[in-house]
């Protein structure tokens, strides 16, 4: 985390930290020259950023980062917005399409993807992995679409707008519905009528990410 904030140095916009934590924990962070919100550990990072959007509503446009994030290139500003300004049908954007779930739901849920997860539940019985994501999105009122096609959520820019209508963020109570959440907030924005696309055509370009490959095509 100190690394990115230290990269971010010169950037012009409010800086907002959201810090999950357990209740005894103790903030790393607390001698940082940022806003630091300590937050119960909730939802995972959107759990976090839906802290975050919650405690400022009223911004134009929203950039979420991971703290494993670490810039790579400047003029991220100016690309997000121009972006947005070149095409009113865009409300998210982010650093990795994540294409192996760009297929239809039910080639998903014939594929091997689809296993059986620990850490996937529906309601408290262990579920596959497509079933527990479906049924999370059915209990938001989330129309998955046709495909399960989603932004990463390492990197995510919003317009202000769109968030609001959006009501913020679906927050997951376990992994599998933490996943489901990252899938959730692309689909709601095909549901919207609105797109999503990578800031760039070249994964992770501003913006890169300690645990993922820089083409986007794995976790290292």
């Amino acid at each position: 985390m100190l690394n990115l904030l230290t990269s971010l140095e010169g950037f012009e916009g409010e800086v907002l930290v959201v810090e999950n934590i357990d209740s005894d924990a103790i903030s790393s962070l607390t001698d940082i020259d940022a806003e630091v919100i300590l937050n119960v550990n909730r939802g995972m990072n959107i759990g976090a950023w839906n802290r975050g959007y919650l405690e400022r509503r009223d911004y134009d446009t929203y950039l979420f980062l991971q703290d494993e994030c670490f810039l790579k290139k400047d003029g991220f500003v100016e690309a997000i917005l121009s972006r947005f300004k070149k095409n009113p049908k865009l409300g998210m954007l982010g650093e990795s399409l994540n294409t192996k779930w760009s297929h239809p739901w039910g080639t998903l849920t014939n594929s091997p993807m689809n296993n059986y997860s620990d850490d996937h539940f529906i309601g408290r019985s262990r579920s596959r992995r497509v079933d527990t994501y479906l049924s999370a999105m059915q209990s938001w009122g989330v129309d998955p679409g046709e495909t399960g096609a989603h932004l990463r959520s390492l990197v995510w820019a919003i317009r202000g707008d769109v968030l609001r209508q959006m009501g913020g963020f679906p927050i997951g109570t376990n992994k599998g519905e933490c996943i489901a959440a990252e899938i959730s907030v692309s689909r709601r924005i095909i549901q919207m009528g609105l797109e999503f696309d990578q800031i760039d055509e070249v994964p992770f370009f501003y913006f890169g990410h300690l645990e993922w490959r820089s083409d986007g095509s794995s976790k290292v």
